[in-house]
């Protein structure tokens, strides 16, 4: 397969071809990093909410009650409503999601019942002064 003239100028040729493609794979642009949509808080909420709500309180046989306007209300305000699922929520493993992620999920159940607007950040400062009773 060749003599001793192909042998020495694969060796001197196949490193060259290395240092080359070597260079030319270092400065290939890197592709532009795809920016992910930064989801509002309702949007955030309605996303935990079927990860960890639904299977209780949407489907035909659920242990927990359809959280209905009515049902919410009887919390009087968001921050009890808040409250109450930071201590009771989800059934069998309470209090096991961040703070954030509760009042995300309260956003959205009030957001979706017509008790806030969705633009309406929910937390701390906001959420007593919102009343759930009509």
């Amino acid at each position: 397969m060749g003599g001793p003239v192909h042998r020495y100028a694969l060796r001197l040729v196949f490193p060259l071809l290395l240092i080359v493609l070597g260079a030319a794979c270092r400065h290939r642009a890197m592709p532009a990093e795809i920016p992910k949509p930064k989801l509002d808080q309702v949007a955030r909420g309605e996303i935990l909410y079927n990860a960890h709500c639904t299977n209780c309180h949407d489907l035909e046989k659920g242990i927990g009650p359809r959280l209905t306007k009515d049902v919410l209300a009887t919390h009087v305000s968001a921050l009890a409503l808040f409250n109450y699922t930071r201590r009771s929520m989800p059934y069998a493993t309470e209090s096991s999601l961040a703070a954030q992620e509760y009042w995300d999920m309260t956003a959205y159940l009030l957001s979706l019942h017509g008790f806030i607007k969705r633009d309406v950040v929910l937390g701390p400062e906001t959420a007593e002064g919102i009343s759930l009773v009509e």
